[in-house]
């Protein structure tokens, strides 16, 4: 009996490496897979186990291990626990936030990430909530801290958060604010500089205005010549907005004459080049049919109150084709001129010609100009002051405009 015990174990081993690990084996593999081990590979030498294999996070490697130490007879080794988990990072983009998950080894590696895509895109909110940290975590070959945009985990993301540059400026009681995207920030401190020029009292708020060399190169991008443009369009009353997106086209809406739709048309062209222009201007006749448009006469208040009214009525209407005063206007004058006397040598005045817009622009041009010369010279024999006086023809409108006038064979004085 004693000869045969050795012999009995030996088979007894035997029979069991030969008939229960494999099974035990394929069972421990089973088990690695379901708790989400990647390539998991099993060792089985007699009653000792050794695996690896590449979990997806910590949780999942914890899992996998307890699964193993319960699967009897055999014995988990220290030392023998080779299943790693790599460093991982995702994102996904919802509206404003850019929500960061995945694993990284302990450190500072998280803030430096958000860091790093703040200032690439500072127009997103980073969420770091679901960026997890753990000493069980590796980083993958070829990955090595600090990140930088070209880091194998964080460019693929990078890669997605490029976005095209566009610009939105509205100019609107008493402030004009920018938003957007633009990809330099000398383009940035530019046009908030060239606004800030012409401001005036309206405040200029740029905190909407983002600025990143991650935004897609635009082509309306120019500086200068964009800055420009901003500067002549915005030095005019509000309401008025400027919109272009990275297809070039620019969106324009507000008050204009037809002499600045031509300079600002004019001052586009080399920002956007064939690009269309979308202009949504509501015409009116001078820079003095503006309702912000700020009188520059010296007069007292109640002067220029009453002297306002008495001009809103008087309005000077010719014949068609004549340059003639005709004699009921001729009385609407000499009327008139006591007034203007009494107004005093600081009173500045335009005479505007309106022209029609349906008759050919050089003959309208010419005789509404004979009109506004020839109601300057009726005024001046009557006595009123000659220091700030000016006959000028007003741009044509549109007939059904808001600022056209209901005769356009008319001449009309303003305060300056």
């Amino acid at each position: 009996m004693l000869i045969l015990l050795p012999v009995a174990t030996g088979v007894h081993a035997w029979l069991f490496c030969r008939e229960n690990l494999p099974r035990l084996t394929q069972e421990a593999v089973a088990r690695l897979k379901a708790a989400g081990v990647r390539d998991p590979v099993v060792d089985v030498r007699f009653f000792d186990l050794a695996v690896s294999g590449e979990a997806p996070d910590p949780p999942a490697r914890q899992q996998a291990l307890a699964s193993i130490r319960t699967l009897g007879p055999l014995r988990l080794q220290p030392g023998a626990e080779r299943i790693h988990v790599k460093a991982s990072l995702s994102a996904q983009l919802d509206q404003s936030t850019l929500r960061l998950s995945g694993w990284f080894p302990d450190g500072d590696e998280t803030g430096n990430v958000r860091r790093l895509l703040a200032d690439l895109r500072p127009d997103l909110v980073i969420n770091t909530e679901e960026l997890h940290s753990s000493p069980e975590v590796l980083w993958p070959e070829g990955v090595k801290p600090p990140f930088t945009a070209s880091s194998p985990l964080l460019k693929p993301i990078i890669d997605t958060l490029r976005v095209p540059a566009e610009l939105h400026i509205r100019a609107k009681g008493d402030a004009i604010v920018l938003s957007g995207l633009l990809p330099d920030t000398a383009l940035k401190a530019e046009l908030v500089a060239a606004l800030a020029e012409v401001a005036g009292a309206r405040v200029v708020d740029p905190t909407g205005l983002q600025a990143s060399p991650h935004v897609l190169p635009a082509a309306f991008a120019k500086t200068q010549l964009l800055s420009a443009f901003v500067n002549s369009f915005f030095s005019l009353p509000p309401p008025r907005t400027f919109d272009i997106q990275s297809d070039g086209i620019p969106h324009l809406t507000g008050m204009a004459t037809r002499q600045l739709e031509s300079v600002w048309l004019a001052l586009l062209r080399p920002v956007t080049g064939a690009a269309k222009v979308d202009a949504q201007f509501t015409l009116v006749p001078s820079l003095y049919h503006f309702p912000g448009y700020q009188i520059q006469s010296k007069l007292p208040p109640d002067t220029l109150d009453s002297l306002r009214k008495v001009l809103s009525d008087c309005v000077i209407v010719f014949d068609p084709g004549s340059a003639q005063i005709p004699p009921l206007e001729q009385a609407k004058l000499a009327a008139l001129a006591s007034t203007l006397l009494a107004a005093g040598p600081s009173l500045g005045l335009v005479i505007g010609a309106h022209p029609d817009p349906a008759g050919p622009e050089n003959a309208e041009k010419e005789i509404s100009k004979a009109r506004a010369e020839a109601v300057q010279s009726f005024l001046v024999e009557q006595g009123a002051p000659t220091m700030d006086i000016h006959a000028l023809v007003f741009d044509p409108v549109p007939a059904g405009s808001p600022a056209a006038r209901a005769s356009p064979r008319c001449v009309e004085l303003l305060i300056k």
